[in-house]
């Protein structure tokens, strides 16, 4: 199958974790489809959640959304729906460092009122 066509969707979760995903298809006309682009925001929104390594395991996970289906599942049945082959080419996953704990402060010294 070539995947004539490609694109890049993106998602930002609260500031702390991104995703880049590439998508191929053989018409530009699957891109621009309601199908297409719910499942491109659905796929970003699973890679950021569940933070797979490759794209094998992005597809043998239980989506998010619905644990009953795979991933793989939820790609197949947009083929069916598109009539088109879909193809996940790469995606990318990043998320902020976590902010490292402080060193605990020595307890500050009592107030000591001196009596006159």
């Amino acid at each position: 199958m070539l995947a004539a066509e490609r694109v890049i969707h993106s998602y930002v979760h609260q500031g702390r974790i991104g995703v880049l995903v590439e998508l191929g298809t053989e018409t530009d006309y699957a891109i621009r489809s309601q199908e297409f682009v719910a499942f491109m925001r659905d796929l970003c929104l699973h890679i950021a959640a569940s933070a797979p390594g490759t794209v094998p395991e992005l597809l043998a996970q239980p989506f998010v959304k619905d644990p009953s289906v795979t991933v793989t599942q939820l790609l197949e049945s947009l083929t069916a729906a598109l009539r088109e082959h879909v193809v996940i080419a790469r995606f990318v996953r990043w998320e902020t460092q976590p902010s490292l704990p402080r060193e605990p402060e020595p307890p500050s010294a009592p107030a000591v009122a001196r009596r006159a």
